[in-house]
């Protein structure tokens, strides 16, 4: 329903074949815009809203609360004209988690000590990890990590119901992503285990009261420190949503991305089996805006509304699939304070579109040819012709399989309404970014197509700048221009490279890493190491930050997604292990908040996921920043004390 942390991939754009839903007639449509490919290899793109636009705009609630006083009520009522209000009783609910759909495999553990109940059986606290054998389900009891199972034995049947404390505080499961996991999900309610069609698969189906499913939802879709009225909003729209898209013929009734409600559970948890750590996904303010909305939703023509939603329209509402879910202007959206997406700006690269070409031939010209009439430009795009030297090819949105409409003709942006305004000039080298805004503050051009980009506080007055490698030669900067201030030569051409100040006295100089030693240099010129430890391993991936506020770098190293942190530059075991992202995720270090203290953010595309603690669950801070295939570079570029991202971008 709600793109609000992560916009949809190029490539989920090519698997939904660019499908939209669009039933109100339209206004005829303006002639074709057509748009040469630029020289710099990519346009300039203003843009509206984020989502479908269909219904409510979350940041529209908002904006009508803060703004204009609006109550949920009257929120409701001008978002879904037509329908009324209507209380209904609180049911059961089957929510698909879709990253173990389908799954082999799957293990869960009892939360606060609570047995077990398994198919009906009383279970001793501990893990259960559980695949399926045909037509079983083998279970493998344990009573903590890595232990030995103390008991496994088989459950027949195509379902297996599995719970821990029935409807008490405590109660749920919570599932974790592998058996030697030490970090999961806590779910209120039962994991159902629903068997597929292939013998050996199965869904894992979360089985929650409708009330308790929303404390998961409403403060995923919405920010829970938003205004009361706004939360009520939600509750009833995400409320009203789940109960319309029920599917009693099915295994189960939505999914918990943003495809159906974006459903997170009750707390993100870290556990050794013994150590139970919950870090909460519900609010206190969402939690009140359910209480005092309870049983309340949508109601049409004797059945609950599908109540789509999405995070802002940009301005003008597109039509949807029900009476109720029309085309108008949306006078709150874009009032709201902190509004950043009813209107932004983006880049599109030539290379986006062109992997539609036929016979892999070059892009000429984007055309769009059709946009459905609601709003500036003319609306939505939703037809586009490209031109290219092999032929042309034409994208136009076709109805979906279902009744939600699919964000398409975005290619990778916030969503299909867009217009490119000028060509992008070719990538000069540097992007450094002194907020977490969208556009670079420092741009500068620096260095080779080859070269390797480093940054760091090399002179020691608090701010960072760049360098380059060639080699074991490193070429530095002393300010945001492309001037070399000093040239030093350090280790081996082979040798990987850290940055870091190892002695706390304000200045960044070199270390190298050869398998797990590492040869540090305290001043920044060349000559000989000043201290040579051992650590971690060979295979071990490497990041350096002052872990405990200390002001003085160290080390710390990754395996799959655990880090083993070391608080002093010498050999020994780590100071603390936690978890934190996906193994395949790139990972960074800053200081991200200003506090002193260095923690980690991971990559994904140009997604970046921050987290201001070293701990594991969620991030605290999602940002989007530069292009994928970008060198993504960690500094405080004006000296505030607060790490940015900058790239290093090489046409």
């Amino acid at each position: 329903m709600y793109r609000r942390r992560v916009a949809a991939s190029v490539g989920s754009v090519l698997a939904l074949l660019l499908s939209m839903l669009v039933v109100t007639a339209a206004p005829a449509s303006a002639a074709e815009e057509r748009y040469d490919v630029p020289a710099g290899g990519a346009w300039e793109v203003q843009g509206r809203g984020w989502g479908h636009g269909v219904g409510m705009s979350q940041w529209g609630s908002q904006g009508a609360a803060t703004k204009s006083g609006l109550n949920y009520r009257q929120i409701l009522d001008f978002y879904y004209p037509g329908t009324t209000m209507n209380t209904v009783p609180d049911r059961l609910l089957r929510v698909a988690l879709t990253a173990y759909a389908p799954a082999d495999t799957v293990t869960l553990q009892s939360p606060l000590g609570i047995s077990f109940s398994v198919a009906g059986k009383t279970v001793a606290p501990g893990r259960l990890t559980i695949t399926r054998t045909g037509s079983e389900y083998r279970i493998e009891h344990r009573t903590k990590i890595d232990a030995t199972p103390t008991r496994t034995w088989n459950e027949g049947g195509a379902t297996l119901a599995v719970s821990a404390g029935g409807n008490s505080e405590g109660g749920g499961v919570v599932v974790l992503p592998r058996q030697n996991a030490t970090d999961g999900t806590w779910y209120r309610g039962t994991i159902n285990l629903v068997g597929g069609a292939a013998a050996r698969t199965f869904d894992v189906v979360n089985h929650v009261n409708l009330e308790q499913y929303l404390r998961g939802v409403v403060p995923r879709e919405s920010p829970s420190s938003w205004h009361l009225e706004a939360l009520k909003a939600q509750a009833v729209a995400a409320r009203s949503y789940g109960l319309s898209v029920m599917a009693p013929n099915a295994a189960f009734d939505l999914c918990d991305t943003d495809r159906c409600q974006v459903y997170g559970g009750r707390a993100a948890v870290v556990t050794d089996g013994e150590t139970f750590r919950p870090q909460p996904k519900e609010a206190a303010s969402t939690d009140r805006a359910i209480r005092e909305t309870a049983g309340q939703v949508r109601w049409y023509q004797g059945a609950v509304a599908f109540t789509q939603f999405s995070s802002t329209n940009g301005g003008h509402t597109a039509p949807g699939s029900r009476p109720y879910l029309v085309a108008k202007p949306d006078p709150y959206t874009g009032t709201a304070t902190g509004d950043s997406r009813t209107t932004w700006t983006d880049t599109l690269q030539v290379s986006t579109l062109q992997q539609y070409c036929p016979n892999k031939s070059q892009l000429r010209t984007l055309v769009i040819t059709e946009r459905d009439g609601y709003g500036q430009w003319g609306g939505r795009i939703t037809g586009i012709r490209l031109e290219c030297t092999g032929g042309n090819v034409k994208l136009t949105s076709e109805p979906p399989a279902d009744d939600e409409v699919r964000n398409t003709l975005r290619f990778g942006m916030y969503s299909n309404f867009w217009k490119p305004t000028a060509g992008v000039e070719p990538p000069s080298g540097f992007y450094l970014n002194d907020s977490w805004g969208p556009q670079a503050n420092h741009e500068f051009a620096f260095g080779r197509p080859g070269d390797v980009a480093i940054s760091g506080d090399w002179d020691g007055n608090g701010t960072d700048t760049v360098g380059i490698r060639r080699g074991n030669t490193y070429h530095l900067t002393n300010a945001h221009q492309s001037r070399t201030a000093r040239t030093i030569a350090y280790g081996k051409p082979a040798d990987e490279v850290l940055i870091g100040d190892w002695d706390g006295d304000g200045v960044d100089t070199l270390a190298v890493r050869r398998g797990r030693m590492f040869y540090i240099n305290n001043s920044i010129a060349s000559g000989p190491a000043t201290t040579v430890i051992a650590y971690g391993k060979p295979g071990d991936q490497v990041l350096v930050g002052d872990w405990d506020g200390n002001g003085t770098d160290t080390l710390a190293v990754r395996r799959g997604h655990m880090y083993h942190v070391r608080n002093t530059m010498t050999s020994g075991p780590a100071h603390s292990i936690f978890g934190y992202g996906r193994p395949g995720d790139a990972v960074l270090a800053g200081d991200w908040d200003g506090n002193g203290t260095d923690t980690l953010a991971v990559r994904r595309g140009n997604i970046y996921h921050v987290k201001n603690s070293l701990a594991a669950g969620p991030a605290d801070r999602v940002v989007p920043y530069g292009r994928a295939g970008d060198v993504v570079l960690v500094g405080d570029w004006d000296g505030n004390g607060t790490d940015t991202l900058g790239v290093h971008r090489v046409q």
